[in-house]
Parts: C-alpha cells; structure tokens; sequence
C-alpha cells in the first residue's frame, strides 16, 4: 500500500469550539457524526428517528412497502453510510477529542472491522490530531463515563440524546435547520409561503382495523377512520397550495438531508409531476410521522418559495459561530449538485478565498449574529446562489451582484475538509482542491495502489472509507488536490471515470 505524507490540518472542529467559546474553552466535548434516518431502523440498537424527522433520499424516493424493517439489504446501505461514512469524514477534521460512533451491526466480526476502517482513514493525520473512536451499539446505548467528556456535540439530531448533557439542545437544533424557520428568518432568503399541518393524527389502536394491524409505520392508504380523514385533510390543503402556486417556484420539505426533499417547478408538466409523487406516496409518508410528541417541530410543514432565476454563481459558505454571535471564516466553495439536486461534492480556490471573505462577511455575520438569538454555537453552512443585481434601466447590473440564502446547514458540511487543509495543498503548489464522495467495486488497498502517485505526492487523501466486508464494493470519501481549477476538473474526471456517486 502506498505511503501517504503526515498531513497537518490548519485548524480543527476541537480548536475551533474552544476558539468560539472562552467561558467553555476548559470543556470537553465529544462529537457525535453520525447521519440520521427516518424511513426505518437502521440497526436494532439504531432505531429509525420518530421524534425528529429527517427527510433523506431513501425517505423519500423509495416506495412505502419497501421502508420496514425486513428490508436487511437498504438497512445495511444506510449503515455504511450514515454509521461509518459520514462520521468517519468529519471525525478526520475533528482533532484531539472523542469521537461516539455506532456499530454497522453487533457481530464480532462486524465491530472489529467498523474500527479497522475508521483507524485506517485517519492513519495520515499528524498524530496530535488524531480523533479517539468510542464505538457503541446506538444513540440510548453511548458509555458516556468512558467517552470522558463533559458534553456531547452532535451533526444532526438522534432521538434518544437528550439523556447527555449537550452543547445545543435538540428541539432547539432541530428547528433552527428547518426550511420553515429559515423562511421566516429575516435572511435574504427567497420570498417563501409555508403550508404547516394542523394537529396529529390519533394513535394507530385508537383508529380502523388496518391501523390496529400494526402492519406498517405508515398509515395505510386503506385506512377509514380517524387517522384516514385527518390525513386526507392535511394532504388536499398542501396540494392545493401546490396548484395555486404560481410558476416558477421551489418546494421544499420541512427538514432534509443531503439534498432531498427539493423539487423545482418551472412548468405545469413539473407541477404535475410534483402532485402526483405528493398524491400518491410522499403526504403518505410525511404526515404519517406527525405525532403528539413532534408535532411542535412542524416536520410536515411544506415550503413554496421563489425560485432564484438566472444564478450566476452557486456557493457553500462554511463558518463557525462564537458563543458572542461573531462568525469564524472558513471558506467559500462551490456546489457540485447531481441532475437529482443531490449534494455530490465541492470544490475550492484557495488564491480567491481572501476576496471572497470580504464579498461573504456581511451576509456570514447577518447569519450567524441571527444563528446567535437562539444561543447557537458551532459549526454552520449556508447554500447561496448569486444573481446579478436589480435591473437600471433595463439591464442588469453585474457590479453589484445579490446573495441569496438558498438553504442553511447548522452543522459540519461535506466541505468543511476543504479549508482546514488549505495549508497541506498549497505547500505543494495546489491552489485548488475538491472532496467528493465515491463507489468502487474494489478495496481500499486497490484503490490507493491504483493511484499511488497521486496518494505519495500528498495530491489525494482518502477522508473516510467503508468496504463492505459482506461484497466485493466500497464507498469512500476523498480530496484532491490540483495547480488550479482547469486541472482540478480534469483530476475530477479521471477519478469519476472509474468511480460512481454516493448519494445521501
């Protein structure tokens, strides 16, 4: 196997808390990065969120019959992702501190391999920042004496967590990543109409004969009582504001992960397409998860907004917030969005990122002094698009371009990896870099072998990585490294040639 070169990070999520917050600069707190799952359990000991509803690509896209949990094969899918993959990429950026991560099942043989896999990814970090992995069954499960923490930081919000002192507490999380809160935030965000639920439907033994059945998570389309009526209530009223929605809009679900939950709708045929995936199965899906418990959150609340025409740049800002409502720049990069709107990776210009700083700061501090009336701390992203400037005298004005908040993401980004390894690339004359998630049908030793030249020159690094010990695939999270941005694409496209995407 190739030999990396030590990599140095600038600065770390660690080092980053302790900067954002003197008063709590002494504690220490322990990181949970872990994805979240709403569609069904992901393991026994990692049970499917009930209370705080993530809408996720297989939330969404895969049909209702195949989200329960018999489904072993999307079950371990899901765990290779959001267990190992995703943790494992932020946990390489999180420095000196303890990093809670939960087992893809509880096999002997499976745990012992899950904290192979992340040792190895961060085999090539200097030692001083190297994370220490505490693995655990699930969420009600962390040994939080052996964590040896005094508080816990967390990615997205678990069910269960709230019996751990934490950094931000979970309602309070949950709602300042909501579409809907952003809508009505005061951010320069588009104009946005939101269409909340009203009330929950009963308990299922409270209802019909098919409720009572307890057959399915969801309730079923055949159900004729109670929950039935409520639930066809709410779906008429979200597709009516769905029809009477001038064209073109955007129409977001209430609380989303890794770009799902996003349709553009430019014409009637979109519109159409939209009512019907709503009709037939996604309200279905949505509203079944509206309890007396959650219903607070509004998880079923849909948004309609305008759609931001003609961008001319498309931005991730990552940022950290202080504890005093100052915002700590990191870097502006750019999107790399697949045809689905799904998140696929970024790409950074480390010669721009001083300029960009200035161009940014106004709009990064109005989010994070904004962020800061809900005594929030910690790591922050924001989606924006960039338009031209209103029109004079007919034309626009490309001097004075507009920001437009288009999502914000209260946590570690997919690019966070970006600007704490600016120092790494440019030592070697690399002005731009871009991570990227990746299949492979073939292991990390082959992958690395394949690209050893790249790998001994310090020009790719592997963030994460996870080889399915049961088949012949692996997924991965890497970063590479170019003299500028032509070059960058071209090192892009040879990986993605012999690659395919992850999507979350």
């Amino acid at each position: 196997m190739a030999i990396s070169p030590t990599i140095t990070l600038d600065t770390t999520l660690t080092e980053l808390y302790k900067r954002a917050s003197t008063k709590n600069a002494d504690r220490r707190i322990g990181q949970i990065l872990t994805g979240a799952n709403s569609g069904l359990s992901i393991t026994p000991n990692f049970p499917r969120n009930t209370k705080y509803v993530y809408q996720d690509s297989p939330f969404n896209s895969v049909p209702k019959s195949e989200l329960n949990d018999d489904n072993t094969e999307l079950q371990r899918s899901l765990a290779m992702k959001y267990l190992s993959l995703v943790p494992q990429r932020d946990a390489f950026i999180s420095g000196d501190t303890a990093i809670v991560m939960f087992h893809v099942d509880d096999s002997e043989e499976q745990i012992a391999h899950d904290k192979s896999e992340a040792e190895k990814s961060i085999e090539s970090l200097d030692p001083q920042q190297k994370p220490r992995f505490v693995f655990c069954p699930g969420p009600r499960k962390i040994p939080f004496e052996e964590v040896g923490v005094d508080a816990l930081a967390y990615k997205l919000v678990l069910d269960g967590l709230d019996q751990y002192p934490l950094i931000v507490p979970l309602d309070k999380h949950w709602i300042i990543n909501s579409k809907g809160v952003l809508a009505n935030s005061g951010l320069p965000t588009p104009k946005a109409e939101v269409i909340e639920t009203s009330g929950h439907s009963q308990e299922a033994d409270l209802c019909c004969a098919d409720c009572q059945s307890g057959n399915t998570i969801f309730i079923p389309p055949s159900c004729n009582g109670v929950r039935g009526k409520w639930l066809n209530e709410q779906s008429d009223r979200i597709i009516s504001a769905i029809r009477q929605r001038p064209i073109p809009f955007v129409l977001k679900n209430q609380q989303t992960f890794g770009g799902a939950g996003t349709y553009m709708v430019k014409n009637e045929e979109d519109r159409e397409k939209v009512i019907k995936d709503f009709s037939s199965d996604l309200n279905h899906k949505m509203l079944s998860q509206i309890t007396a418990e959650n219903h607070h959150l509004k998880p079923g609340a849909v948004i309609l907004s305008d759609l931001v025409s003609d961008p001319i740049g498309d931005y991730g800002l990552t940022f950290f917030v202080t504890d005093r409502g100052d915002a700590i720049f990191l870097a502006v990069s750019e999107q790399m969005i697949d045809e689905n709107s799904a998140w696929v990776g970024s790409t950074i210009n480390y010669s721009r990122q001083d300029a960009l700083e200035k161009r940014f700061a106004p709009i990064m501090n109005q989010i994070a002094q904004w962020l800061h009336s809900y005594d929030y701390y910690g790591p922050a992203g924001a989606d924006i698009l960039e338009t031209a400037g209103k029109p004079r005298n007919g034309e626009l004005n490309s001097s004075n371009p507009e920001l437009h908040i288009v999502d914000l993401n209260v946590r570690t980004s997919g690019s966070m990896c970006l600007p704490l390894m600016k120092g790494h690339f440019q030592r070697r004359g690399l002005r731009s870099a871009s991570s990227f998630s990746i299949v492979v049908k073939e292991s990390r030793e082959s992958f690395i072998k394949r690209w050893q030249k790249e790998f001994e020159s310090g020009r790719m690094c592997i963030l994460s990585w996870y080889e399915d010990p049961k088949g012949v695939e692996s997924i991965g999270d890497v970063v590479v490294g170019a003299e500028d941005e032509k070059t960058l694409q071209q090192e892009i496209e040879r990986v993605r040639k012999t690659t395919d995407e992850v999507t979350f």
